[in-house]
């Protein structure tokens, strides 16, 4: 089963010195993720300014490290903690099933 996170990815290029985000949906699988960190220099940079537009500054982020597929990571909205309840959940779903 698979779980809707909302990432935050680059907009252009890395080439200026002031990059774009944007928000995006995605789905994960929970039984691909190995890993997951803060996302603290994306936390530090929003709470100075919104990274995108009607973003609060309140939010945290992090980093999912995954290991199927392409493998690699991922930045998405919510803190390691809020993540992790939402992988878990799913796997809850999964064993009443």
């Amino acid at each position: 089963m698979l779980i809707k996170l909302t990432e935050v990815c680059t907009q252009g290029t890395y080439t200026t010195s002031q990059s774009n985000y944007a928000l995006r949906e995605i789905f994960v699988n929970p039984e691909h993720v190995v890993m997951i960190r803060e996302e603290s220099h994306l936390g530090r940079m929003n709470a100075q300014t919104s990274l995108v537009e009607g973003l609060e500054r309140g939010h945290s982020f992090s980093k999912l490290i995954l290991d199927k597929g392409r493998g690699g990571d991922v930045v998405v909205v919510g803190s390691p903690a809020t993540i992790r309840e939402a992988l878990n959940k799913t796997s809850q779903q999964l064993l009443r099933g």
